[in-house]
């Protein structure tokens, strides 16, 4: 099967596991699996998409506010950690979401300490759930502003979880190493693509390149700080977090977007289908070549 209605879709699976039961999608990712680096590639932005950027995400904000988490305790208005949704499912029924600009932070059914290694036993089913990636396929009013509106309008991937990201410096550093670990998609699933529009370097990102559990004097683990003026991708499947490593009186403002390399979501139908990119291209080769984005491309 090369496409599929989403309401054909079985309840038990996400939208991508579903695709992946109905494809050769283990076998093709497998054979280009010894392309995914863990290192950071970062790729310049233009100044004028760059600026663009940076007013819609403050256009963003001022219009539609920021959100904290959602999780079994509650939504998270304090915690250091605010976002919006640029992305939303509009067959999810979650109880604890009253914006579309909140569609992507949380569920109410998980503990907090509960998301960051996809923890879905708490789920019957899992399509149109917060794990659900591919279910949301609908851009929120935020997503279609300005020059981020234009820029996700000229990428010719579709767009699935996205999110504008703020890390708050002034509500404290992170104290506790174990706190943000986390992992996402493999990047076949899911091509991430982080871009910060403001920051400061006490905002720092740690990737764990090796073992499984992050351990504070690691040789494995790398830290950097993502200068704005470019867009920046890794493999997202491994350990990584953003920490704040000391107060600071500047926000960090990230795009953290994501792509689904290998699917094309035809919002007519509300079918998915598979791309021309299927078992040809690693996604990070999409990024670089363009094929994401024209503005978008490695340099020589």
């Amino acid at each position: 099967m090369s496409s599929f209605l989403v309401k054909e879709a079985p309840d038990a699976l996400t939208l991508v596991q579903h695709l992946k039961t109905q494809t050769a999608f283990q076998q093709a990712s497998d054979a280009l699996s010894g392309q995914t680096s863990s290192q950071l590639l970062a790729i310049p932005l233009p100044a004028g998409l760059y600026e663009g950027l940076q007013d819609a995400a403050y256009q963003a904000i001022e219009a539609h506010g920021l959100h904290g988490w959602l999780s079994a305790e509650g939504r998270h208005h304090d915690h250091n950690y605010q976002s919006l949704s640029l992305v939303y499912n509009p067959d999810m029924h979650e109880p604890g979401m009253d914006d579309v600009h909140q569609a992507t932070l949380g569920t109410s059914l998980n503990p907090i300490n509960e998301f960051f290694y996809n923890s879905v036993q708490r789920h019957r089913g899992l399509k149109n759930t917060y794990f659900d990636s591919y279910g949301f396929r609908v851009r929120t009013p935020a997503a279609r502003l300005g020059e981020l509106g234009r820029f996700l309008d000229q990428c010719g991937l579709t767009l699935i979880r996205s999110r504008l990201s703020v890390l708050i410096g002034e509500r404290g550093i992170t104290s506790d190493f174990m706190d943000g670990w986390h992992r996402d998609e493999p990047v076949f699933e899911n091509l991430r693509l982080n871009i910060p529009l403001t920051s400061d370097p006490a905002y720092r990102l740690q990737i764990e390149h090796e073992k499984d559990k992050p351990q504070e004097d690691s040789d494995t683990m790398t830290e950097h700080f993502l200068e704005p003026g470019y867009a920046y991708t890794f493999n997202t499947n491994i350990p990584h977090r953003v920490y704040v490593k000391e107060p600071s009186s500047q926000p960090r403002i990230h795009l953290v977007l994501g792509f689904a390399p290998w699917f094309d979501h035809d919002p007519g139908e509300d079918r998915w289908r598979v791309n021309a990119h299927f078992g040809k291209t690693h996604p990070f080769d999409l990024l670089r070549n363009g094929q994401l984005h024209s503005a978008l491309r490695a340099q020589a």
